[in-house]
């Protein structure tokens, strides 16, 4: 205290004698430093110059105290900047190391960011999106996951509702409803939009070129019409503005073009739109029951979800009452379903459920920021006590504990904005690597991208990570209390700054832990995964889509589809070949019916059945696709053109009604009432066909050609999937051959949707690989940052202790001995970081719960093994610098001492 006094009061004498006793005071700190550097054995040349560099900062204070009084805070700040940058140009490797690992963090917190601010938060491009609202009903006594509403509906809620503006259906977008385009050099089948004409005035979006659909276009006496998108229309048309009005063969339908979508146009979700069709309903026609449609409306200003939905909950009595239940329903079957509105958010139902998967990878790499931060206050507490003598030397020439924080804190700042400009470079690339790996049917990829919201993110970001860890050394400094050291000998640090030391690593350790287990979690459910039975084989299977939309004859389909069986099975090297409505895990999806059971058929007849998977599929299908016969027989041609009332059902379904699959066969079933009773005649394995974390459904394999069926006297798959068994599945060569064999057949029917049906099976797991390959590297970089500070602190320590572990040595301490207390401290720090990690773990990882598969959160494999890793590799940074420090010459600490 009393030497600061004294300082303080030679700040209030003339300029000149102060700047006297400044020069004088410098240069005796530069005689103790040179001295003790010729101590060591360096010449007096070398001695001064190592001085100069030890206190290299020590001009600059002398030119800042002289200018001190007077500056305006702007020019405070370049003053504190210039000198920053020249401290860090001295000190390179500090620098390059603490900017690297800022732009890591920075960089894939800003990546992340930035697909959820695209996929989340952004709102949908329409005007006033927050009024936008999808309309569906969920039969909770069914399936409470299903959604989807009926004309029904549509016409009840749109006539008789106050609380929407307007609201319109869309037919559901899947590979049913893609249409064939003909009259060009191939024929081609495209992703077609059916839509009232409601839809896209809900939205808000008229034509760039022509008109949208109006009301007479939905009319069912309305001549048939089109609207094209943007980018249809540039690749068919060459960007042709006179395309209105002309004609395009849709389906073997002449429709006219009416008008263009605008270039930036977006249908919700819906990837590579080429057509917009109208929906033509008949309401005099329309019977309750076809539940095949989606519902988007558009509230009135001042109407919240909660009002919109106590109207359809009120609406939905009239429903049932205003219309007939369709062929083999009944009014009593809609009630006992429990149909139900459940409005969402248009922007809700169209994100899903991926917000959790974002946010898990969020919390991941956020935790990877945290120990970036963690890292470099380490090491500015290392730098901080290195340049005590700078910062005791302004104190004693009156710089206030303020003033050193500011210049602390600015120094952070620089470095916080450098690793911003680096990581917003790691975030370009980390962004197209993320798009890259995207799993398929990632909401709104097509908008993912850096805009002015992700770059304020960064920006924010790189001054938050500066603030938290440059407060950590400005808190902790301890110059203003220091004074200038009267000696050479250099001090060690204080306690306090080890303990704050310890208590970083330690936290480094505790979040590398939660990392890990999240990570090893998802390889433990990605292994499971991998070892469950999907129920068929995927590995050479070729699959693509043919649509006979334009065969105007029912009875020719069947026959023109066995042919092209025929010819493909003709090809070389083709095994078997086969058709159905979907494949397994293709994205298509499939029908869902209520099934009833003969012997059950009173008690049904008041209840309603649950819904089963129904695929529609030709004989040899089992064979195809190497689907196990559990007893009975497959389908065969004679009896499915000759049209007899015969069925396949899984083994889930047999042992639900019958116990075992045996006691299944020459059961009856149907999907509804008048409808004629089907025989089981086989029983073959589950399949699970969504994906492979998810338990297979009961299902019924109809054959592809029905009599009275659904009040329809003949019943056929105008739209059907291949599968083609060959070791050419995927070859260029052989997709020609197929080309030309479906061709030689119908020369109008594209081949769609082409595709390996491998390709599918992987693609089920893809949202499970993306989320490990995402928190995979981010815990591997805090593996990697957490070790990095471990070591760093223990050869920090041991440098600091090289005169005291020398002495030691000299008065005769065991290498051994030296070797197990530094070892034994590191571990100590491990240990409590590994004991707050799994409690952190423990609770935390109950957030990815949803993403797990036959595996437990608190799985105590995942943990053991983690613990290990970490230990082990803890271990060996704490022992490489101990290791160094019992190699330290005795003779060379006590010569300097």
């Amino acid at each position: 205290m009393l030497n600061d006094l004294l300082f303080r009061l030679r700040s209030l004498f003339r300029r000149s004698t102060a700047e006297q006793e400044l020069d004088d005071e410098l240069r005796f700190h530069r005689e103790l430093e040179a001295e003790k550097y010729v101590r060591s054995g360096m010449s007096p040349e070398a001695a001064q110059r190592q001085a100069r560099l030890a206190l290299g900062g020590v001009d600059q204070v002398k030119e800042e105290c002289r200018d001190a009084r007077g500056l305006s805070f702007l020019e405070t700040l370049s003053q504190d900047i210039r000198y920053a940058a020249r401290t860090f140009r001295r000190s390179p490797g500090f620098t390059v190391v603490a900017v690297l690992t800022l732009a890591l963090g920075i960089g894939a917190n800003t990546a992340i960011f930035s697909v959820i601010e695209s996929v989340l938060l952004k709102p949908l491009p329409y005007p006033h999106p927050e009024q936008l609202i999808g309309v569906e009903l969920t039969p909770m006594a069914l399936d409470p996951n299903l959604r989807g509403i009926a004309p029904e509906d549509y016409f009840i809620f749109r006539e008789q509702g106050h609380t929407l503006q307007d609201m319109g259906i869309y037919a559901e977008t899947d590979t049913d409803h893609d249409v064939n385009i003909t009259g060009f050099a191939e024929p081609e089948r495209v992703h077609a939009l059916h839509a009232t004409a409601s839809v896209l005035s809900v939205l808000g979006v008229p034509a760039a070129i022509g008109r949208v659909f109006s009301a007479a276009d939905d009319s069912p006496s309305a001549a048939s019409t089109v609207v094209l998108t943007h980018a249809f229309w540039q690749r068919k048309f060459g960007g042709d503005p006179g395309v209105v009005g002309k004609t395009l063969i849709v389906d073997g339908d002449a429709c006219e073009i009416i008008g263009v979508m605008p270039r930036n146009f977006r249908f919700l979700d819906m990837q590579d739109l080429a057509l917009i069709l109208p929906v033509q309903l008949d309401r005099n026609k329309t019977r309750l029951g076809s539940f095949s449609y989606y519902g988007i409306g558009r509230l009135k200003d001042g109407v919240t979800l909660a009002e919109a939905k106590a109207e359809m909950d009120r609406l939905m009595p009239l429903t049932f009452s205003s219309f007939p239940a369709g062929p083999g329903l009944n009014v009593d079957q809609f009630r006992n379903a429990r149909l139900t509105p459940t409005p969402l958010p248009l922007k809700q139902e169209v994100v899903g459920n991926i917000g959790t998967l974002l946010w898990a990878l969020m919390a991941g790499v956020g935790m990877v920021l945290l120990i970036a931060c963690a890292n470099i206050a380490n090491l500015l507490l290392v730098r901080t006590s290195a340049r005590r003598h700078e910062l005791a030397l302004r104190v004693a020439l009156g710089a206030s504990s303020r003033r050193i924080a500011a210049q602390l804190l600015r120094e952070s700042a620089l470095l916080g904005l450098l690793g911003g400009i680096a990581g917003a470079v790691v975030s370009w690339v980390g962004l197209r690597v993320i798009v890259r790996l995207a799993p398929a049917g990632l909401p709104r990829a097509e908008e993912i991208g850096t805009d002015a919201t992700a770059i304020l993110f960064a920006v924010g970001t790189a001054l938050f990570t500066s603030l938290l860890f440059g407060l950590i050394p400005v808190l902790k400094q301890k110059a203003a209390a220091v004074g200038i050291p009267s000696g050479g000998r250099t001090l060690t640090a204080g306690r306090e700054r080890h303990r704050v030391q310890a208590t970083l690593v330690a936290v480094q350790v505790a979040l590398a832990l939660v990392l890990l287990v999240c990570s090893g979690l998802l390889i433990r459910t990605f292994l499971i995964l991998t070892r469950v039975n999907p129920g068929f084989t995927a590995a050479n299977v070729q699959t693509f889509r043919i649509s006979l939309a334009d065969v105007n004859d029912d009875a020719a389909v069947p026959r023109i589809q066995q042919q092209l069986q025929d010819k493909l099975q003709a090809i070389p090297g083709v095994s078997s070949v086969a058709f159905a409505s979907v494949m397994p895990m293709d994205g298509t999806s499939a029908s869902l019916d209520n099934v009833f059971i003969e012997e059950r058929a009173a008690q049904e007849q008041r209840t309603v059945p649950p819904l089963r998977r129904i695929i529609f599929a030709s004989p040899g299908y089992l064979q195809t696709m190497q689907i196990p016969l559990l007893v009975g027989r497959d389908l065969n041609w004679a009896e499915t053109l000759d049209k007899r009332p015969v069925a396949l059902i899984s083994e889930s379904f047999a042992r639900e009604y019958w116990g075992t699959p045996a006691a299944a066969l020459g059961k009856r079933i149907r999907t509804s009432w008048g409808q004629d009773w089907r025989e089981v005649v086989g029983v073959v394995g589950d399949v699970r066909d969504e994906s492979l974390d998810k338990a297979p459904r009961a299902t019924v394999y109809w054959p592809v050609v029905m009599a009275n069926y659904r009040g329809r006297s003949l019943r056929v798959s105008r739209f059907v999937t291949f599968a083609i068994r060959t070791p050419l599945a995927g070859s260029e060569q052989f997709l020609n051959q197929a080309r030309q064999a479906v061709w030689s057949v119908n020369a109008k029917a594209p081949l769609a949707r082409v595709a390996t049906l491998d390709f599918f099976f992987r693609r089920s797991m893809a949202r499970t690989s993306f989320t490990l390959v995402m928190l995979g590297i981010a815990a591997a970089m805090a593996l990697v940052l957490g070790t990095v500070g471990l070591y760093g602190m223990i050869a920090y320590t041991v440098s600091q202790r090289t005169r005291e572990i020398g002495v030691r040595m000299a008065l005769g301490a065991q290498p051994r001995a030296i070797l197990a207390q530094i070892v034994g401290r590191g571990i100590t720090i491990v240990l409590t970081g590994l004991a707050f990690g799994i409690a952190a773990a423990l609770f935390l990882t109950r957030l990815v719960s949803s993403m797990l598969f036959g595996v437990r959160p608190q799985d105590p494999l995942t943990y053991v093994a983690v613990v290990a890793l970490l230990g082990v590799v803890a271990a060996l940074a704490c022992y490489l610098p101990a290791r160094r420090a019992t190699r330290i010459d005795p003779m060379l600490a006590l010569r300097c001492e």
